[in-house]
Order: C-alpha cells, then structure tokens, then sequence
C-alpha cells in the first residue's frame, strides 16, 4: 500500500468518525442513556486503541492498562480526541519512508504481553478496528430511531472530490 493511499484511507476515518460521532450526538440522551452511553464507550474504546498503536509506532510507552478509560467522554471530547489523533496519524504517515512501512516493531500490549507488528499491520489493524467499532455504534444508533451515518468509502470519495 503507498503512501498517498494511506492518508486517504486515514481521511476517510477521520470523516466517518465525525460523521459518526454527529448520528450519536443526534441521539436523544435521555430517552436513550444506556445505548447512548455505549455507543460513547464504543467511540471511546476506538480513539484509545487509536492511541495506543500510535506510540506502538512511534516506539514509546502508551501508558494504557485498558482498552477503555474509566471515565466516558462526552461526544464534544470524542470529536477533538479522535480528530487530533487521526490528523497525527497523517502527519506521521505522510513522513515515513517505504523502509518504515515494513519495519517491524515490538511493543507491550496493554495486559503486559509482548507483541510485535510491521508498521503497515500497526496502521491498518487501526483503520479495520474503527470501521468495526463504527458499525456498531451505526446499529445502536437505529435501534434508538436515530439515522446511522452512512460510513461507506464511495460517498466519502465523491464528497471529498466536489
């Protein structure tokens, strides 16, 4: 996969976790608390396995012991959390050479057990993790009468071009 080809990709989740997070904001809170709350969890859980593999890559300590905070951001946080990350995902993508690509890379995961991943595995097993996480949120979304953001590459990619 090229370069250019990533940062595409990384676009895309930034759009679709904004598109995302606006479906959820839609939701009626109070007529909804539980799936409201999880479908902020969901987002939450994204953003923090967003984070940890981005120090996996960067090779430094990403001081998680859970794939989840205790505390659940509100969908204003989620919004700028996710959107910081994702835009520091392409900055460092975009500075990478094709030799960083496939270097491999080991790490802690957040139960102490070693790992070790190439770079591109470390990137696209974020981008998969958010587009699984995201339909969920989708499902919750209409199972709360809400409209569920459409997450699909084709309308990003002809929205992104008008």
């Amino acid at each position: 996969m090229d370069r250019d080809t990533l940062v595409t990709l990384l676009e895309y989740k930034r759009w679709a976790d904004a598109g995302t997070l606006a479906s959820v904001r839609a939701v009626d809170e109070t007529a909804h608390p539980e799936k409201r709350r999880l479908m902020q969890r969901l987002m939450n859980h994204i953003y923090v396995v967003d984070r940890i593999f981005q120090a996996n890559l960067a090779e430094q300590p990403h001081g998680y012991t859970a794939l989840n905070t205790p505390q659940t951001p509100s969908v204003e946080e989620l919004e700028a959390n996710l959107r910081e990350s994702t835009d520091g995902y392409i900055a460092h993508v975009s500075a990478m050479s094709e030799a960083d690509f496939t270097r491999t890379i080991r790490f802690q995961f957040t139960d102490g057990s070693p790992g070790e991943m190439k770079a591109i595995d470390m990137i696209t097993h974020m981008l998969f993790h958010g587009t699984y996480h995201r339909g969920a949120v989708g499902w919750l979304v209409a199972e709360c009468g809400g409209s569920a953001f459409k997450d699909v590459m084709t309308i990003f990619l002809r929205e992104r071009h008008r």
